[in-house]
């Protein structure tokens, strides 16, 4: 079958994911390695924080240094099939992620249950998830609020179940939950989410 996405439409999209991005105190800067080294160095302060009493650490992570590391250090370490990342952060604690899926290597790995409602699509197509990004005493919550693959609106459950394919291991068979409420590593007691930033409080 011919792909909905082709191979035109992902030159586009690369293009545009690679476009320089603008925000509240950002400025205009094109994403690069350099950006997503930037992000390293603070994912390394916020790791060696050591819990000590007074005033909590803030660290700012901006929105392009988050998506340069997915672009650049991070790229690696997605699972195959997933290319191209991207983070929208808004002053309304909505994030919108998006990304390109390969559905032909999502096939080959026997992804099955509501992800079988993506059977009609082929080739490599951009996904987007926007919900609100809730957090407190340690523990934050995702309202998962529209999902599209190729621009075509999906059930939540599509993702949901996406996203269980790729965090699934032998330990945890079941994967990443969406509906719950996920424990933050290294102390972190919230998130503040404002345009194009995230704050980090330990």
């Amino acid at each position: 079958s011919t792909p909905l996405y082709s191979s035109a439409a992902s030159d586009v999209y690369k293009r545009q994911v690679l476009a320089p991005v603008s925000g509240q105190g950002q400025g205009v800067q094109p994403l690069s390695a350099a950006l997503g080294a930037r992000f390293e160095e603070k994912v390394a302060v916020i790791m060696g924080h050591d819990g000590s009493r007074g005033r909590p650490p803030l660290t700012r992570l901006l929105e392009n240094e988050i998506t340069a590391f997915l672009l650049f250090q991070g790229a690696p370490k997605l699972p195959n099939g997933i290319t191209d990342p991207r983070v929208h952060i808004r002053s309304d604690r909505r994030v919108t992620a998006e990304a390109v899926i390969d559905l032909g290597l999502l096939r080959e790995q026997g992804a099955g249950g509501w992800l079988n409602l993506l059977q009609y699509l082929s080739g490599r197509i951009p996904v987007s998830a926007t919900g609100t990004v809730s957090s407190g005493s340690g523990i934050v919550e995702l309202d998962v609020e529209a999902v599209s693959f190729a621009g075509i609106e999906v059930p939540v459950l599509v993702l949901q179940e996406l996203v269980r394919h790729y965090t699934r291991t032998p330990s945890d068979p079941g994967g990443v939950r969406l509906d719950q409420g996920l424990t933050l590593p290294f102390g972190i007691r919230e998130l503040r989410l404002s345009t194009h930033e995230a704050v980090v409080v330990q």
